[in-house]
């Protein structure tokens, strides 16, 4: 017969594996070693005589029962939790934080965080993951909490969710310091002589093509776009080591230019463009203070 009793901790732990889907995480975010949360999932297998978490080819999934468990229990211990002395909050040292975002501005804030001197980012743990480009998936990964931010194209409007947008004005097109023809100002006509690289967003075969979304201004279709990639390192690394041309929000330009051996041109071509992100995070957390830094950099983008 089933043990009635169960510690308010096992079930912390299985809301966290249900979230996380992953036993190390979940050790990390608890403050638990992996035994720790190991030992504690199987006296919630033996509780409820049910496996709660399946290892499976992407990573461990919950049953049944326990998402059932999962939306039973989650909301009582956001409840409960602030007022519980006995908690198990992570250290301040093992802050974990898990960002969706492209490849853009996954370099671009990586590097602030190595630079932000604040005792809060310097003690937390950053896992970009660009997890998915479908919208309905990527609430799910915010619902349960699989992802802490998620930043890029916008969501669908959910209840539990804040979105904060970031409007990037302007954009330059950018070659090689040392490119043989281009200097100054350039023109639509002297860009159709170009080789021309592009980037574009990752995306599930769902999705549209989202060229569309990063650069579509007049002009655009009577360019030539050989090469299309979707990391925008790989983007640069042709621009800066050959006669390739691409274009790039304007105020990305200062951080890519120290990292890459590239400048900035000022062209008609995309006069007045401008680029918004989405920084989505649940309503729940927007109190935490690792996030409201995180948005905090994102909005310097805006300035």
């Amino acid at each position: 017969m089933m043990n009635r009793k169960l510690d308010l901790n096992l079930l912390r732990v299985l809301c966290a594996l249900v979230e996380n889907k992953n036993v190390t995480e979940t050790g990390v975010r608890l403050g638990m070693g992996v035994s720790s949360v190991s030992y504690a999932l199987n006296k919630l297998r033996d509780h409820y005589s049910d496996p709660i978490m399946i290892r499976t080819k992407n990573g461990m999934q919950p049953t049944s029962l326990a998402l059932e468990l999962y939306k039973h229990f989650s909301p009582a211990l956001n409840l409960i939790e602030p007022a519980s002395t006995d908690r198990k909050l992570p250290s301040p040292e093992k802050s974990f934080f898990r960002i969706r975002t492209n490849s853009i501005i996954e370099n671009w804030l990586a590097w602030k965080f190595m630079n932000d001197e604040g005792a809060e980012i310097q003690n937390a743990v950053f896992e970009f993951n660009n997890f998915s480009n479908d919208s309905e998936v990527r609430i799910e990964a915010l619902r349960r909490k699989q992802i802490d931010i998620d930043i890029g194209t916008p969501l669908a409007v959910d209840s539990s969710i804040i979105e904060y947008q970031i409007i990037l004005k302007n954009v330059h097109a950018v070659c090689q310091v040392n490119h043989p023809r281009l200097q100054g100002k350039v023109t639509l006509e002297m860009l159709k002589k170009e080789k021309l690289v592009t980037y574009v967003l990752p995306k599930d075969s769902s999705e549209i093509d989202l060229e569309k979304y990063i650069f579509y201004f007049d002009g655009i279709s009577s360019l030539t776009r050989r090469i299309r990639v979707s990391s925008y390192d790989t983007l640069l690394m042709l621009v800066s080591h050959s006669d390739a041309v691409c274009f790039m929000p304007t105020p990305l330009i200062d951080y890519y230019s120290k990292m890459y051996d590239i400048k900035a041109l000022e062209t008609d071509v995309v006069n007045g463009h401008a680029i918004t992100i989405y920084a989505n995070i649940l309503k729940s957390a927007k109190d935490n203070p690792i996030l409201k830094s995180i948005i905090s950099h994102l909005m310097t983008l805006a300035d």
